[in-house]
């Protein structure tokens, strides 16, 4: 039996049934809109104005749970109701004349507050009094559950029920969780969305930080379903308050996941099929969108977005297809040439036949997977389509007699410049070097260089090849200089000299392995494999000595090891962390650097919690305090040193930026938390952000934002009415007068545009610009942009120009392509009103420009070339025999580039100009037409040119001679510069054969007169031009040439220059190689007081082969350089013995024994006749002639030392 507290809050919501009575007789129920269907104010409700407390929340109990008892039946809760308003659902208003309304509710007696009945009187009079309502209590005997009707205005009702359960309820706190990503948006930008719900609930909300809540969830969640990460939101305040807020919230929550996004993990069976599933659900459910990557794309996630419930669905759906797939597919290995399985159509196999080829990192086997009754066809496209394409394999590594580190240095330098992007360039075709990450391995030795070419076209493949070839050839060991004295923390340095100084000596360089090469190039021969060339002059000494400032930094740098923890380690050096970096920034850039153990410091030289800073002195002093310094803080405050600023509320926005971009950057940079709770606050002037993180971190980030927001406060935007008509003036070409305003005074000009409205600043209509930057700067700027737009207005001039109708296209061009490139490029405006009619009556149309007059001049010149260009352009077609068409191409088309540039000579050809010009069809068209369009005078050069080189072939002999296989170089020339112009000279072909080739024969073709005139000229240029010859035994060399210094001095002081033949290379080594060391197994000759120590062995002859001494100059000088030579070859017979003399006391000794420039050395030679050589560094000295001899050069050094 209900209790009476309870029948008046049932009667109240109009759910009351009394026990035990008849059903009441019907009667006729009035329209809602008439008086009469509603009681008069105290009578029994009507179950019309009963209802109205159906949508009152009663009042929640401790841990939000929902009031109990006859008194909640007809409370519907708020979660459940379908409104999503921001403010407690109030009691439904009656529609009598009168004002008065009526709501009941109760309290259950666990959620009460504890108060004496003269209290309780005391808190309900109070409010009474307050509100102006009528409240009536009763109080269940049973339950002890209170039950209040509150009688009055809606809004007084309202508030004393807010009132009530304030005063006489517990305070309650409530806990819940939401998605943490949607943290902001609940909040609000500065607290929008959150502070009603504060204020008009009384309560207190607090959403921590995602970091500072962790998600109770497992590890194995999906961490793209956005209610994998939640945060926990706690409300404290009276019951009903806090369930009124946790409903809003959970309003916005679920507005906000209405539609979601998820990722499906590709796994490898899954991936390749990913995008043609994706297509195949777009079309079954449009509404949502589906992103999938193809099989060789970097993502491993297919994404699905649109409504949360029906993304889940496909989701699903799509799992299962996959797995259908895997079960249906069946596989097939097959063997395909490593080389050519790039050229597989991999692709294709999926979107035509559902079959996915499968490749391996190595080997040729592949895997061809699929339903199985496709299988044979997708292998079939596969053969037919590797058929296309050919590989041409070259290995570096054979370069160079093998010196692979050399050659691997090389590739470095090609990879550096783009070399081999510019071969493949020139010959239309696709070369893959060796991989950089394989040159730094010692353990990698081949080389390999594939060069990629349509099967037809092989003849591009051998160019290429020649020149791959050529290239590697042309840098040489012997001009190669490896400079490892740089410290590694120099190399960047380094490398901005090198890029001044080693182009002004034709010198190139890498730095590869942390050292520095640099090579001296020349130009090799016209050569299509690896072999050995000439060399240029050495300039690679005077490029070394730019580094020499780099050098004398040497001693200032230093080494200090720290004892620093791995666990401290990785604070500073871990992926996310930013701490080292700012550490850094406190010294020079690049003057000092930080290695960890783990990366890169020896493991034998320190010890495991070993941290080393390497770098100049002061610097690394710095970076060691600094560290010690992070670390003590990290000890003390760990990750939660909290610091913070004042920011006007002005400034604001601009600070935290679009979507937070900006404070976004700020926390990234500095690795810190940037947060502010003043939006729980009322509005205010002053906004207090919160940092924390690193103690160092945030302090930096404070500085930083602080510096920032002095900048943002100065920010001003202005906005200069100009109109649209002169925008392109003011600009200038390429916006350039504009960005030189903008660099001058630190500003951003914006002109009207489709794609800057996202901008604050952007400009609000068409004939408008705006300037924004620090409140100087813009007015320096605005007054600039004012006067110039008063002189474009008094001095805007105008010119019609008359364009014929047959080159009007050309004139606007693509999509106007081309008037837009001469407006832009010379800063004009123009107007083009086409009117077709009129056009064909006249035969012009007219093309107005407004500008300048130099620009207007400018404009119209280059209108008229176009005009030119479209009045004198012909097409002619050449019936050339299918036989003479490699003639008129030549190698790569060179031949065809050289016509074309000939007969255009100083003209601009644009390339779809150049294609145009000359077309010569396909080898297997059967066509021998010739055709020729473009300019008539440039055309007419072309033909001329084809109908030369078809009547010089067609009249064309064969001719032999024959040429001495080591001058077949001085033919060939650098880089084939010699044969080209030969072949250019006299109108003839020359064939050479190979380098490895023994024949001496030389294949020329052409006119027979020609053929001749070219014999006298090769036999000219290959004719001996020494005057005498000697042959010198190799192991003699370097006695007879004085290590080349009597080559020079024959060259300075006679005029006579000497050449070695094909030895040259050979003489050089010898010349420069070091001298022989003692032998360790004889006892050396302690001198007087143990001054000089002196080991005296036999000198024994080997003679492998000789070197060729030329002698070319004037015969008389010739003859008697000659003579001396000769003399020398026979003392250098004469050697039975050699000697190595070492003074004991280098830096003391050795001036007294070289002597000023060699002076002594000389003198000691000329008296006793021996060969003495001295070493470039202080070794020992050697001395070779006969045992004699020998020792009277010893004695004689005895005694200067």
């Amino acid at each position: 039996m209900a209790t009476p507290a309870e029948i008046i809050a049932a009667r109240v919501n109009g759910t009351y049934v009394p026990e035990n009575e008849p059903e009441p007789v019907k009667k006729k129920v009035e329209p809602v809109d008439k008086e009469n269907a509603f009681p008069v104010l105290g009578g029994r409700l009507s179950p019309a104005a009963g209802n109205m407390g159906a949508n009152t929340s009663w009042g929640p109990g401790i841990n939000g749970k929902t009031a109990s008892g006859a008194g909640a039946v007809a409370a519907t809760p708020l979660l459940k109701s379908n409104s999503a308003r921001s403010s407690p659902v109030p009691a439904t208003k009656s529609n009598f004349k009168g004002t008065t309304v009526q709501e009941a509710f109760s309290l259950d007696v666990e959620d009460q507050l504890n108060v004496t009945k003269a209290e309780f009187i005391k808190v309900l009079s109070s409010i009474k009094q307050e509100t102006k309502t009528s409240i009536e209590c009763t109080t269940s005997q049973h339950t002890k559950k209170r039950t209040f009707l509150i009688t009055g205005s809606p809004e007084a009702v309202k508030l004393g029920k807010r009132l009530v359960i304030k005063k006489l309820t517990k305070p309650v706190s409530i806990a819940f969780t939401i998605p943490s990503k949607l943290r902001s948006r609940v909040i609000g930008a500065q607290g929008k969305n959150l502070k009603p719900i504060i204020e008009e609930n009384d309560v207190k909300i607090n959403i921590p930080n995602a970091e500072a809540s962790p998600s109770p969830v497992g590890d194995d969640v999906d961490d793209d379903d956005i209610f994998a990460h939640t945060v926990e939101v706690t409300v404290d305040g009276d019951a009903e308050g806090c369930k009124r807020a946790k409903a809003l919230i959970l309003a916005i929550v679920k507005e906000e996941t209405k539609n979601t996004s998820v990722k499906i993990p590709l796994i490898s069976p899954d991936k390749p099929w990913a995008a043609k599933e994706a297509k195949i659900f777009q079309e079954k459910y449009p509404d949502i969108e589906i992103l999938a990557p193809l099989y060789n794309e970097p993502s491993d996630n297919m994404i699905i977005t649109g409504e949360r419930e029906l993304v889940l669905k496909v989701r699903d759906e799509i799992n299962e297809a996959f797995r259908t797939r895997i079960h249906s597919n069946t596989s097939s290995a097959e063997s395909v040439p490593r080389v050519k399985q790039q050229f597989l159509p991999i692709q294709r196999l999926i979107d035509e036949d559902d079959v996915f080829i499968e490749l391996y990192p190595s080997g040729d086997i592949v895997k061809f997977i699929g339903p199985e009754h496709k299988l044979n066809a997708a292998k079939e496209k596969a053969r037919q389509t590797t058929l296309q394409y050919q590989v041409d394999v070259l290995d570096m590594s054979k370069a160079h007699k093998g010196n692979v580190n050399h050659v691997k240095a090389i590739a470095s330098l090609f990879l550096r410049t783009g070399k081999f992007k510019e071969i493949a360039a020139t010959h239309n075709v696709v070369v893959l070097p060796p991989k950089e990450d394989l040159l730094t391995k010692d353990e990698e030795k081949s080389l390999e260089i594939q060069v990629i070419l349509k099967t037809l076209e092989a003849e591009a493949g051998k160019d290429a090849r020649r020149a791959i070839v050529s290239a590697v050839n042309r840098i040489l060991p012997e001009k190669t200089k490896v400079v490892d004295d740089v410290d590694v923390l120099l190399l960047s340095k380094a490398e901005s000299i090198l890029k001044v100084e080693a182009p002004k000596h034709n010198v190139e360089f890498t730095i590869f392995r942390n050292k520095i090469y640099l090579f001296d190039v020349f130009d090799a021969q016209d050569s299509d494999d690896f072999g050995e060339d000439n060399f240029s002059d050495n300039n690679l000494e005077l490029v070394n000595n730019h580094l020499d400032e780099l050098r004398g930094i040497l001693e200032f740098l230093t080494n200090v090891v720290m004892t620093v923890s791995v666990e401290n380690q990785r604070l500073l050096n871990s992926k996310n962390s930013t701490l080292l970096n700012l550490i850094l920034n406190e010294v020079e850039p690049e003057s000092v650097m930080v290695e960890f153990y783990s990366d890169g410091i020896e493991k034998e030289a320190y010890e495991k919690d070993s941290l080393l800073i390497h770098g100049i002195k002061d610097s690394v002093l710095v970076v060691e305090k600094q560290i010690a310094q992070v670390l003590d803080d990290y000890a003390e405050h760990n990750r939660h040193y909290l610091a913070s600023v004042e920011i006007p509320a002005s400034v604001v926005p601009k600070f935290i930026g679009k979507a937070g971009a900006n404070v976004n950057a700020i926390k990234k940079k500095y690795g810190v938390d940037i947060d502010s709770n003043d939006f729980k606050k009322e509005k205010l002037d002053i906004v207090n952000f919160d940092i924390s993180g690193h103690k160092k971190s945030v302090e930096l980030a404070k500085s930083h934002i602080q510096k920032e927001v002095k900048k943002l406060a100065d920010d001003k935007i202005a906005r200069v009415r100009v109109e649209a008509e002169y925008h392109r003036r003011l600009a200038g070409p390429g916006f350039k007068y504009m960005h030189r305003l903008e660099d001058k005074y630190g500003v951003k000009i914006r002109f009207p545009g489709d794609n800057i409205g996202k901008f604050v600043d952007a400009p609000s209509n068409k004939d408008e610009i705006t300037i924004r930057g620090p409140s100087k700067g813009v007015a320096k700027a605005e007054e600039e942009i004012k006067e110039l737009y008063a002189f474009e207005k008094e001095n805007g001039f105008k010119t019609r120009v008359k364009v014929p109708t047959k080159a009007i296209a050309r004139v606007i061009g693509r999509n106007g392509d081309t008037i837009k490139g001469i407006v832009d490029g010379f800063g004009v405006d123009y107007s083009f009103n086409r009117n077709k009619e009129a056009e064909e009556a006249q035969g012009f149309g007219e093309i107005e420009f407004t500008g300048s007059r130099s620009a207007l001049k400018q404009a119209t010149e280059k209108v008229n070339e176009i005009i030119e260009e479209v009045e004198n352009f012909v097409t002619v077609t050449v019936n050339v025999p299918p036989k003479y068409h490699s003639d008129i191409i030549g190698p790569a088309g060179r031949v065809m580039r050289e016509i074309i540039n000939k007969a255009a000579g100083d003209i601009f050809l644009p390339p779809q100009q150049f294609g145009r010009l000359l077309q010569v069809p396909d080898t297997d068209a059967g066509s021998d037409e010739v055709v020729c369009a473009g300019d008539k005078k440039v055309v007419d050069k072309i033909v001329a040119q084809i109908k030369e080189i078809v009547a010089e072939r067609e009249a064309a002999i064969e001719d032999t001679i024959e040429v001495p296989k080591s001058k077949h170089r001085q033919l060939v020339g650098p880089g084939g510069a010699i044969r080209k112009e030969l072949q250019e000279q006299f109108g003839v072909r020359i064939s050479l054969p190979r380098p490895e080739n023994p024949l001496l024969v030389i294949t020329l073709s052409g006119k027979p007169e020609r053929i001749e005139k070219l014999k006298e000229r090769i036999k000219e240029l290959t004719k001996d031009d020494w005057n005498e010859s000697i042959e010198i035994p190799a192991h003699l060399h370097v006695f007879v040439s004085e290590r080349g210094t009597l080559i020079n001095e024959f060259k300075v002081e006679q005029n006579v220059n000497m050449s070695h033949g094909n030895y040259t290379r050979k003489a050089t080594l010898i010349a420069k190689a070091a001298l022989p060391t003692p032998p360790e197994d004889v006892d050396a000759d302690e001198g007087e007081e143990g001054k000089y120590q002196c080991v005296i062995t036999p000198f024994e002859h080997v003679e492998k082969y000789t070197i060729p001494w030329r002698f070319s100059g004037d015969k008389d000088a010739t003859a008697k350089a000659a003579k001396v030579v000769e003399e020398r070859l026979e003392q250098a017979k004469k050697i039975t013995h050699q000697g190595w003399f070492t003074p004991v006391n280098s830096k003391r000794f050795y001036p007294r024994l070289i002597g000023s420039l060699g002076s002594n050395i000389k003198q000691l030679r000329k008296e006793t006749g021996a060969f003495i050589m001295s070493p470039r560094d202080n070794g020992p000295i050697y001395i070779a002639g006969t045992e004699e001899l020998v020792k009277a050069a010893k004695e004689a050094m005895t005694k200067l030392v």
